[in-house]
């Protein structure tokens, strides 16, 4: 069996593919006039913006609000969380968007004999980019307050989202 045409139908495919990445590239743009993504649901993981389900929502052109929270119970078991945190553009281009965050989440956890309720304040910088045309990952540096003592942590927080 002759490698040639595998070799040539492969290279074929290649070159193909590499002329739909310019055409798929102007569509994951945050700057878009026809369909400007507002509003987002999806998943977050963060010590000062809440762990589960997320919600986000623009305050203004500027300033986006995120919901994010949790309810886990089991028989002896109970926790939940709600956060809320307050992201600041910076700067957004192309496929980009560079904020600030600024959050706080309340966490409570019940399991016998024991409960442990606390909120944590954070601040930090984010970055969230388009994969795909509607779906989006965020990555932050947060600098949080756990309540229990006088410092500050540096913790991540992550969250993937589908915009509508």
């Amino acid at each position: 069996m002759r490698p040639g045409p595998r070799l040539l139908s492969l290279a074929l495919l290649l070159i193909a593919s590499l002329y739909a990445l310019p055409a798929r590239a102007q569509t994951l743009d945050w700057n878009r006039l026809d369909d400007p993504m507002y509003e987002a649901i999806g998943l977050n993981l963060g010590l000062s913006s809440g762990v589960g389900l997320a919600y986000k929502f623009p305050l203004r052109w500027w300033l986006y609000a995120q919901a994010s929270g949790g309810v886990w119970n089991n028989q002896n078991d109970k926790r939940h969380n709600l956060g809320l945190e307050l992201q600041y553009i910076l700067r957004q281009s192309g496929r980009d968007k560079l904020y600030c965050g600024l959050g706080a989440a309340h966490f409570y956890h019940q399991e016998s004999g024991r409960t442990r309720d606390h909120i944590n304040v954070g601040f930090g910088v984010g970055m969230e980019r388009l994969f795909g045309e509607r779906t989006a990952v965020q990555a932050e540096a947060t600098f949080i307050d756990r309540g229990n003592k006088d410092t500050l942590m540096l913790f991540p927080q992550v969250g993937v989202y589908y915009y509508f």
